[in-house]
Parts: C-alpha cells; sequence; structure tokens
C-alpha cells in the first residue's frame, strides 16, 4: 500500500518537472485550466518533452478562424501544434510570446475528463450530449462569419460542430437538425499574458444580468478587474451592441459587450505578425525591450503615442511592407534624433494616432 505521504511527495515533484515560472497560481483557477495536469500557461512545451512526451509538431486548423480568415489569435500561434503519444487526443499550442501551452485542442481521439471533471469521448461526443452536459451553452450558438464551424462556449472552453453549408435557408439555425452531428473539437484557451500582469486575481465571475460583458485581453472579467488599470494603460475600447454583441457573448450579451486591449497586449500581435514579414525585424525584436529604441513609422506618418492600436490592426489584407532603416535615415528622412532605428511600416490603411 502506498503511503499519503509519498503520493504528496511524487504529486509535488510532477508539479515543479513540468511548471517553469508558474504564473496561475490559485487553485481554482489552476483546476479550470488543466487537462491530464496539463494546466495552461504553468507547463510549457519544454517541461513537456522533459517529462517523456516527445512532441511532434501538426498543422491545426483554427476552427474559431476558418480557413478564409487571414492572421492570428494573439492568446497563441495559430495553426501549428505539438502532438505527444503520452497524452492522446490533445493537441497543444505555443502562447504567442514565450514556451507556454496556452492553448490545448481536444480531437476525436481524446477520451477523458475536462476540467470540472466530466468525461467525455468526443470520438462519440454529438451535440445533443453536449448540451445534457452543459445546459447553459444551449443558448450560446455563435460563429465568426468566416468559420465553417459553430461554436458553443464558455469563457476558456469552446466546443465546435461543423456547419453545413448546403442547408438553406442557415438563419434561424435549425437546433433539432444539428442535434445529432458530431462534435468535431474543443478548446481550452487562455491569454498566459494576462497572468503575468497579476492584475487579474477574478478571472471566474459571476454574471450581472444588467451589466455589460467585459472583455479584457480576450479573458473575460468583471467590472472590478478593470479598476486596476489606468486609462493610459488601454491601447483601444470597442463596444459592442445588439445582434453583434449578442452573437460574441450569447444571451449575457444582451446590455453589450466591452472589448478592451492593453498597450502590452496588442503589442505581441504586432511582434508576432512583423516578425512572420521580415527575418530582419525579429532579429531586432529578439528582445522586447529594443522597443524603446525603435520608432515606427507607418504610411509615412511617424507614431507618438498611443500607436500600438493601429499597428496590432494590420494583417495580411492589408500589409504591403516593412522596412527597417538606421539612426542616420531615421534622422535624414524623419527628422528623428533620440532612436536607433525606425520601422517603416506601408499598409493599405489610415495611419491613427489615438
Amino acid at each position: 500500500m502506498i503511503r499519503k505521504p509519498f503520493i504528496l511527495s511524487l504529486i509535488f515533484v510532477l508539479f515543479f518537472q513540468f511548471t517553469t515560472n508558474a504564473q496561475v497560481t490559485d487553485t481554482n483557477l489552476i483546476k479550470k485550466l488543466s487537462i491530464n495536469d496539463i494546466c495552461l500557461c504553468n507547463v510549457t512545451l519544454t517541461a513537456v518533452t522533459k517529462t517523456g512526451g516527445q512532441l511532434k509538431k501538426v498543422e491545426v486548423e483554427e476552427m474559431d478562424l476558418g480557413k478564409g480568415c487571414i492572421g492570428q489569435d494573439s492568446r497563441f500561434i495559430a495553426c501549428v501544434g505539438y502532438s505527444s503519444l503520452k497524452y492522446p487526443g490533445m493537441i497543444f499550442q505555443q502562447d504567442q510570446g514565450s514556451d507556454q501551452i496556452s492553448k490545448i485542442r481536444l480531437n476525436r481521439q481524446f477520451k477523458g475528463k475536462l476540467p470540472d471533471g466530466k468525461f467525455v469521448d468526443m470520438d462519440k461526443l454529438l451535440l445533443k450530449d453536449l448540451l445534457k452536459m452543459y445546459p447553459k451553452l444551449k443558448d450560446t450558438w455563435g460563429s465568426r462569419g468566416c468559420s465553417d464551424y459553430w461554436n458553443f462556449s464558455n469563457d476558456t472552453l469552446s466546443f465546435y460542430v461543423k456547419i453545413d453549408k448546403n442547408k438553406k435557408p442557415q438563419f434561424p439555425v435549425d437546433e433539432k437538425y444539428y442535434a445529432d452531428k458530431p462534435v468535431e473539437a474543443a478548446d481550452l484557451t487562455v491569454s498566459c499574458y494576462s497572468f503575468g500582469t497579476e492584475k487579474l486575481d477574478n478571472l471566474i465571475l459571476a454574471d450581472d444580468p444588467n451589466s455589460p460583458v467585459y472583455f479584457l485581453d480576450s479573458i473575460r472579467v468583471n467590472e472590478g478587474v478593470l479598476k486596476n488599470y489606468k486609462p493610459e494603460e488601454f491601447a483601444s475600447v470597442t463596444v459592442y451592441k445588439d445582434a453583434n454583441a449578442v452573437r460574441i457573448a450569447g444571451p449575457a450579451g444582451k446590455n453589450g459587450v466591452v472589448y478592451f486591449e492593453t498597450k502590452e497586449f496588442t503589442k505581441n500581435i504586432y511582434w508576432n505578425y512583423f516578425k512572420s514579414k521580415s527575418p530582419e525585424y525579429g532579429r531586432l525584436m529578439a528582445i522586447p525591450k529594443n522597443e524603446d529604441f525603435v520608432q515606427y513609422i507607418l504610411n509615412g506618418k511617424v507614431l507618438t503615442d498611443n500607436y500600438e492600436a493601429a499597428l496590432a490592426a494590420i494583417n495580411d489584407k492589408t500589409f504591403k511592407s516593412i522596412t527597417i532603416i538606421d539612426n542616420n535615415h531615421l534622422t535624414k528622412d524623419y527628422g528623428v534624433t533620440n532612436k536607433r532605428y525606425g520601422i517603416v511600416v506601408v499598409a493599405n490603411i489610415l495611419s491613427r494616432e489615438k
């Protein structure tokens, strides 16, 4: 018989094998973000490999973006994942700014417990079964305009059912028709950056039926969390109303949805996008601190304060070019004398300063 002290010691050792600079410390939140002892943002791809989980790089279909969508999800590196025979049916996706795992895709091979302890066999899971398990998801039908899937989501977990494009009309949705359709996959996702801010102490929250739904850097939060931030820390604030709000947040969005993005969050978006377009930019920005030494120029306009949202809005539909110039050209062409490099970006949008 194994004694309890030995079991506790083993759990303690395994936790520290998996954890590298762990950022999620609240025990309830760790449970909410964990599948098979892999906790989002507390476990890295490197740590999984070291514990015997040999990883294989695989392509991931982003069901909330769809093949017709261009761009990334700022919480994770889209379309690229890592599978392991040690964790069948689980695909790990990497945080945009670190080696941390910020998304777990559960495919049809997954059989096991979800974060709340409910057991699922993804290969046999039908939509009607899912809605019996989670009755609140019944009113969360949603799909981005370019996605091929219906999305049933709470704040961290999303399930996907294939949309039948041949079924006309698409709206109103024939819920009875889709009830017997299989759940193709599920995603457990969170923004690791948000835990680094040490400001999100109350991520698990109860809905106030009379208030808007708030999102901060892709994480649903309550109004109290937002009070921890100064106005100048935000890059953008977007308000959604009526049908647009309900499409984003389900029935809870009837009073509107307010989406906040911090400057630090948007920096990660354009850092990773520009790195994909320019190896020179990637080398220059290998150290985020180097942001202090560069000057961005968008469509010929020198960006000064509150430029992050403008750069983060650039994607493959609008991007044209990016060029790195030294301080001599920066001074000569743009009159900037206090920066080492200039990042000259051309895009099919109006340059703006907030």
